[in-house]
């Protein structure tokens, strides 16, 4: 008996069944062939199972290989390539992109006859035409007498019905639809089809039709196909669910992972233009549920959810297309020998509830619709109303009711403005019950939720999270809001049939003291009861939170793939949920797509605008040029009479802590600096800082729009080079060698530099005002160039027309975001963008109002982001011997989801330059298919031990990224190398020998010694530190490392899923010589919010309590990759309050916000303060400012009393508790002066709450 042996190689996880059964059925005819099966992502992600296939290659006489979409999805192609063309076995390679199939098909050494059997077969699919393949190779190959069977030709698409079997006619199936009824459409993977894997779509099916609704599920092949007719998935929207240019569907359930849209015009990556979105004019919902290969059991206990691959298929690819991500529709199941689909019950129900949802919110007239608003509030407290990134949130409030109103919706009342808003919402109630009488808190409430009706709904809720729920807060209906009559209250606002509320307290401040020994508090009684009053009471179509963010996504659960025990899925049941999001926090706004079915609103930041000099700041540059000035033409009594001047600012507004210096310096030290002080204000002053607030749907206009043009042509964006570098250019000056060197001065002019780059930034200002005089118009604008630089213009010109004709379009485009929103609110499709830093060089991303994707995370990083990342590290590094005199051989780094992003992974890159590690990209694609140590002698330093402390979003988001730090920390710490060139080797086998000396198994010593990777607790978010410092809630340094510890001691990589180690954490964190935040642009900086101060922040508090060190702890600013820079902490929040804070410019953006611009006083306060408990990192004289220009300040003192009174007596009473712990030495009239303006501020909240 003659045995033949073959392997396949298939995409994702899991063997293809039909191949295991013709094996079997062969034999019983007494055919031997043994077919080995392996698949992509177990290969990609286990060792041992690419050196078993190997193994088994060795005596395999052909291999075919099948992938979904690229050969850049499975990352050890390239080493399984070149061990088939080392063994010189026949192999036959599939892949979706023809040239892929073209580089690979020297390996099939049979004629194209053969060749063209072997692709037909796999592309018509089905059982009979594997067997004729296998059958092919038995005889062609093999040397078997068998006869190869002819190609069958199964359908490539059309209609299925459970109770139909067979071919289905399209006009008579068409006729069964009521059109009176919801349509449910389902998208059925072809293969599904044929192979009758269609136990969940059945499921689908008869939930639909049991509501009386319509189900209208169609199978296809994605991609059209000459070879099997295909006609893909567009021609599919069209001819079978699209009638006469109308949907037949009121939403589409999609069935099928990756982008529809990019495999319906499948290219190499090569083709610049986008694939055309029909999506966009189908316009329905369409609703992504995925088919999870773990079995129900797996999937239930697992906390990640999905699988690292089916992340990337059926959530990052689909968002691509703008679908919404629901959640797992099956698992899979052995039924009568065979791994099949099966459906998840009460999965199957929340999708169709969810469908069913969108398609009445569509079929429902905007009279009779009824939109619940949400806003969030920051701490609870009456100051922090409408909390959102770079949002004016109360004046989007206005502007979305003035559209809806428009629109036909039932608006009673449009306020005049953001203030009344809040105002509004403070004579109600609000989540801030410190100021209301007992007594009056019903009488403010929207509504009220009996208990008996509150228990009604609990009884419901699944049994797990029922018992977590009373375990942190009691039996129903809890104590929150709930009255002496038993009622749940409800804040918020009526306006006809829009609901104005605020998202209820998350639970932390009502149990702060959990922050320091648990980490699974769920939400209260009271959130429940509130999103199900917005359900069954309110009666609410949709819900849409204003602004980034809430704290709905953030709940505890699965990070993906989310189960009925999940409290995102739990709380929002079934509401279609719209979600407006800043552009530039992908990460973020990615959690409220895939963990709350969200549908982003991509919104522009605030104009951003040059930060200029004024007062102090502009009076030092001004001297010090011309103390350059005379110093060269040597008039030196001039000279030392400029220094003396500069020497009085210098020391009294103490500029000499922004040089190093901790005390006041004489002329000597001055005179060594001057060049330094002279460009660190010309740093100062080329700051890219916020003017004010983004209202949503309205574009900027007069100078905020030429400010934003300016901001966005600061750097290049592709092509089109900066404005400011072509005027640079045409004037004959590298802008680079300018903002490099600011104080040198200039051979042709005798200026400084400094001052050559603010006249061509003023210059490529006035350009903008010009062009915006005509209002932006290309051809007067060619005239406008022609005017102001008669000659050799050609790159202005270049620039000017990507001005008139990209960028300004793409702002005026902003009013998107509101049509998107009532587009999405019709029950229509939100269209899918881009997201990113805009200014960082990535302009195109505009216009905003889009469902925004991210990256795909197999690019990470990116040959680009890779080159960021050395720069960075090798600063850090550099800093660090300049001040120590060695190299640092622990770095504790943080690492965020929505850097990575942004930055394609500038964070990866520094971690891995670090260790001596670098990515090995893909031939095509870009994708990151392996590590590669860097020779010790070509990294020319030793490799240092780097410790992550991850976001929980990253963990979430980036699991594969996890895994390839890991290997790479296995790799670096197994090489044979001595403890000075190899720092990480050397701790493991320092800290082996300490674990097995206390008691530890070898085996579990090393585990524990590698772990380098720590995060949040599995299913939660957080580093506990903000709410504990917010609530003041602490007494010493050490409260705040336990926090820290408590929050982030969990251990992460491709075998470790959260544990938890104490002590481990306190080790790594305690031993760190530096420690790293870096940041991706200026459109976010560590005082714009509490999430660096928390991570970073804490990452220093431990070192110092757990290791007695004093860490250089610094940021990295890569807002400009060309020009990257680094600071110690403490630098940059001096340079911070230099170009931002302090600056006059900055405080007037606010003004025109007025509560809400308030609000950002605030936060910097409280950030403030958050930094110096952490990391000492703040001086006595930012304090005074702060005091002196918010506080002692008449005029700005009367502007916070009278927009946000209640801000008035936040900021003083964080100020006094920054003198209390010892932060501030204060005077005592200053003190005096504080506590005379807190109290004066209790009084006016006093008299305003009666």
């Amino acid at each position: 008996m003659k045995l033949f042996k073959i392997a396949h190689v298939g995409s994702g996880t899991g063997k293809n069944p039909w191949l295991d059964e013709i094996s079997g059925e062969l034999k019983e005819t007494g055919i031997h062939v043994t077919i080995v099966q392996a698949d992509s992502e177990s290969l990609d992600t286990e060792e041992r199972k690419f050196a078993e296939l190997v193994e088994e290659l060795r005596d395999c006489s052909f291999v075919f290989i099948t992938i979904h979409g690229s050969m850049t999805h499975f990352k050890k192609f390239e080493r399984l390539l070149e061990f088939i063309r080392t063994r010189g076995t026949d192999a036959f390679i599939e892949s979706s992109l023809p040239e892929e199939m073209e580089e690979t098909r020297d390996l099939f050494s049979f004629p194209e006859e053969d060749y063209n059997h072997l692709y037909a077969c796999l592309e018509l699919g089905g059982k009979e035409n594997f067997r004729s393949l296998v059958l092919w190779a038995c005889k062609k190959i093999g040397g078997l007498d068998v006869e190869i069977p002819p190609l069958a030709h199964p359908a490539t698409e059309g209609f299925y019905h459970p109770d139909m079997p067979g071919v289905i006619d399209r006009d008579s199936h068409l006729k069964r639809i009521n059109p009176a009824k919801p349509v449910i459409g389902i998208s059925i993977y072809q293969g599904a089809y044929h192979s009758s894997n269609l136990k969940s779509v059945d499921a689908l099916v008869r939930e639909i039709e049991d509501r009386g609704l319509s189900a209208l599920a169609v199978f296809f092949g994605t991609v059209p196909n000459p070879v099997t007719g295909a006609m893909g998935v567009r021609r599919v929207v069209e001819e079978y669910l699209t009638e006469n240019g109308r949907p037949l569907v009121d939403v589409l359930i999609i069935n099928q992972g990756f982008s529809q849209i990019s495999l319906s015009d499948p290219n190499d990556g090569t083709k610049e233009e986008l694939p055309y979105n029909f999506f966009d004019d189908f316009d329905v919902p369409l609703l992504q549920v995925m088919s999870t290969n773990k079995t129900f059991n797996e999937w239930t206990e697992d906390i990640d959810g999905l699988l690292p691959l089916e992340i990337s298929s059926s959530l990052v690819w689909p968002e691509f297309d703008g679908q919404l991500i629901g959640v797992p529709l099956s698992c899979k199941g052995d039924i009568d020998g065979r791994r099949i689909d099966v459906p998840v019950k009460n999965r199957v129900e929340k999708i169709v509830s969810i469908a069913e949802k969108f398609a009445i919110l569509r079929r429902t007239p905007p009279a009779e619709r009824r939109v619940a608003l949400l806003l969030y509030q920051y701490t609870g407290d009456s100051d922090g109303i409408g909390g959102a990134f770079g949002l004016d949130s109360p004046e989007s409030i206005i502007e979305i009711l003035k559209k809806l109103k428009e629109a036909g919706y039932h608006v009673d009342r449009i306020p005049g403005n953001g203030n009344e808003v809040v105002e509004e919402l403070l004579k109600g109630l609000n989540n801030d019950r410190n100021w209301i009488p007992a007594e009056e808190m019903e009488k403010r409430a929207a509504g009220a939720v009996p208990g008996d009706r509150y228990s009604e709904w609990f009884s419901k809720v699944p049994e797990k999270s029922a018992g977590e729920i009373c375990r942190d807060w009691g039996q129903p209906p809890g104590e929150i809001f709930v009255t002496g009559r038993n009622s749940i209250l409800i804040p918020g606002v009526m306006n006809g049939n829009i609901f104005i509320g605020i998202q209820p307290p998350r639970g932390f401040f009502e149990q702060i003291e959990t922050m320091y020994h648990s980490t699974d508090l769920v939400m209260p009684h009271h959130y429940l009861a509130y999103y199900r009053w917005l359900k069954h009471d309110f009666g609410a179509h949709a819900v849409v939170h204003i602004g980034t963010h809430g704290t709905l996504e953030w709940l505890p659960g699965k990070s993906t793939g989310l189960s009925e025990n999940c409290y995102p899925d739990l709380v929002l049941d079934d509401i279609p949920h719209f979600y407006p999001y800043i552009i530039d926090n992908p990460g973020e706004g990615t959690q409220a797509k895939r963990r709350s079915i969200a549908a982003i609103l991509s919104h522009l930041i605030p104009a951003m605008m040059r930060a200029d000099g004024y007062g102090e700041v502009e009076d030092l540059g001004s001297m010090l040029q011309e103390y350059f000035r005379a110093k060269s033409a040597k008039e030196t009594a001039k000279a030392e009479d400029l220094l003396e001047e500069i020497l009085g600012v210098v020391n009294g507004k103490k500029f000499y802590t922004d040089l190093g210096f901790e005390d006041e310096i004489g002329k000597d030290e001055l005179r060594a600096n001057a060049e330094r002080l002279y460009d660190y204000t010309c740093e100062v002053k080329d700051a890219l800082i916020k003017d004010g607030l983004h209202i949503f749907g309205r574009p900027p206009s007069g100078e905020r729009l030429n400010e934003m043009i300016y901001a966005l042509t600061r750097l290049d964006n592709g092509r089109n080079i900066s404005l400011r570098k072509a005027v640079a250019g045409h004037r004959g000056y590298d802008i680079q060698d300018l903002a490099e060197d600011p104080s040198v001065l200039d051979e042709k002019s005798g200026r400084c530099r400094g001052e050559l780059l603010e006249e061509i930034d003023s210059e490529a200002r006035d350009l903008i005002v010009s062009l915006a005089g005509k209002e932006f118009d290309l051809q007067s604008c060619d005239g406008i160039v022609d005017s102001f630089y008669p000659a050799e213009n050609e790159e202005i010109k270049k620039t000017v027309q990507y001005i008139c004709n990209g960028i300004v379009p793409d702002l005026l485009k902003t009013t998107d975001e509101t049509k998107n929103l009532l587009r999405g609110l019709d029950g229509g499709y939100v269209p899918p963008g881009p997201s990113g830093a805009p200014t960082r060089g990535n302009a195109h991303i505009l216009p905003t109002g889009k469902n925004f994707y991210s990256i795909d995370p197999a690019t990470i990083p990116t040959p680009s982001a890779w080159k960021t990342g050395q720069v960075l590290a090798d600063q850090m590094i550099a800093r660090y011997i300049d001040e120590n005199g060695c190299y640092p051989e622990n770095v504790g780094i943080v690492v965020f989801a929505s850097d990575s992003m942004k930055s394609g992974g500038d964070d990866i890159a520094y971690l891995l330059w670090l260790m001596g590690l670098r990515p090995v990209w893909s031939e095509r694609g870009g994708a990151v298919t392996g590590l590669e140590i860097i020779p010790s002698k070509e990294l020319g330093r030793p490799r240092i031990d780097v410790t992550l402390r991850i976001s929980g979003l990253f963990r979430d988001v980036f699991p594969t990224l996890m895994h390839m730090i890991d290997d790479g920390v296995g790799m670096i710490a197994t090489l044979d190398e001595s403890d000075d060139i190899n720092y990480l080797s050397a701790h493991l086998r320092r800290d082996l020998l300490d674990k097995i000396e206390k008691g530890l198994s070898p085996e579990e010593a090393r585990r524990q010694s590698l772990v380098r990777i720590f995060g949040c607790p599995p299913g939660n978010y957080g580093a506990g530190i903000s709410e504990v410092v917010s609530a003041s809630a602490w007494t010493e340094r050490k409260d705040l490392a336990d926090v820290y510890t408590n929050w982030g001691a969990h251990a992460y990589g491709r075998n470790l899923k959260g544990e938890r180690f104490v002590e481990l954490f306190r080790e790594r964190f305690g031993s760190v010589d530096v420690t790293v935040k870096n940041h991706v642009s200026r459109e976010l900086d560590i005082l714009d919010h509490d999430d660096d101060y928390m991570y970073l922040g804490g990452m220093n508090a431990c070192a110092k309590v757990y290791g007695g060190k004093d860490p250089l702890s610094v940021i990295g600013d890569a807002s400009d990759p060309a020009r990257v820079k680094t600071k110690s902490v403490d630098e940059e929040i001096r340079y911070l309050f230099r170009s931002r804070i302090l600056n006059p410019k900055w405080l007037e953006g606010l003004k025109p916000h007025g509560y809400r611009g308030v609000q950002e006083l605030v936060s910097n306060v409280e950030y403030t303060l958050g930094w110096d408990a952490t990391s000492d990192a703040v001086d006595d004289w930012e304090y005074e400012e702060l005091a002196e220009h918010f506080l002692f300040d008449d005029e700005t003192r009367e502007w916070i009393e009278e927009n946000n009174p209640h801000a008035l007596r936040s900021m003083a009473g964080r100020l006094l508790e920054a003198y209390e712990r010892g932060f501030w030495d204060a005077g005592e009239e200053t003190i005096r002066r504080l506590k005379e303006i807190y109290l004066e501020s209790e009084g006016i909240i006093e008299e305003m709450s009666e």
